[in-house]
């Protein structure tokens, strides 16, 4: 009896620490998986990946201009909003569990001269927000940490972007037994509604209509 009480102590724990996935790029992904404060990186794409060192002598004026986008061409992230927003209230229940904290992201973006660094600096800044907006409408979302400058003196761009995402198991436990039930109640009312067809088909085959 005591091992059963300690057992079902230990799910009734599990259940309630969150599970966690911190992810990091810059370059290259690396992942930690964890539950409660454990966490372990699971895969370093730096391990396994080497990138030939850049090529030196070159100045930023030196460099041929990134292509530039045809006038009045944005991003639209409608589409993605008009998902967000047609998500079925069960799925949009268990998204705002999900918990995206510790998001940080830093970009310094490079050009042919210093206005077309600049340009794209601004319009990462819209891009991000735009996508951080839609994110919060699905998920929630901690206060992000953004640094996104033009840089006058890279040869390449640099990112780094990072977020832990979090998720209570019991939360999970909920949406799949909601869904079960869900399922099964759906599967009662049509066998209900064929029964009904079927006696229904039945009286109407008799001479009399099936009446006395």
């Amino acid at each position: 009896m005591k091992i059963l009480i300690g057992v079902l102590l230990a799910a009734a724990v599990l259940l309630l620490l969150p599970l966690s996935a911190r992810l990091r790029w810059n370059g290259t992904l690396a992942v930690w998986a964890g539950i409660g404060p454990l966490r372990v990186k699971v895969y370093d794409g730096a391990a396994r990946e080497k990138k030939p060192p850049p090529s030196a002598g070159k100045t930023p004026r030196d460099r041929a201009p990134s292509p530039e986008k045809k006038p009045g061409e944005r991003l639209d992230l409608t589409l993605l909003r008009d998902l967000a927003a047609s998500l079925p209230a069960p799925l949009r229940r268990l998204c705002r569990r999900v918990r995206i904290s510790g998001l940080a992201v830093r970009a310094l973006l490079t050009g042919g001269d210093a206005a077309e660094a600049a340009v794209r600096a601004g319009r990462a800044g819209a891009v991000f927000y735009s996508l951080y907006g839609v994110l919060c409408q699905v998920f929630t979302v901690g206060e992000p940490q953004v640094l996104i400058l033009p840089d006058f003196f890279r040869e390449e761009d640099n990112y780094y972007i990072e977020g832990i995402v979090t998720l209570c198991p019991a939360a999970l436990l909920a949406f799949g037994a909601g869904f079960v039930r869900r399922f099964a109640a759906r599967q009662l009312r049509r066998r209900d509604t064929a029964d009904r067809e079927e006696d229904y088909g039945q009286q109407s085959k008799r001479p009399d209509g099936g009446q006395l």
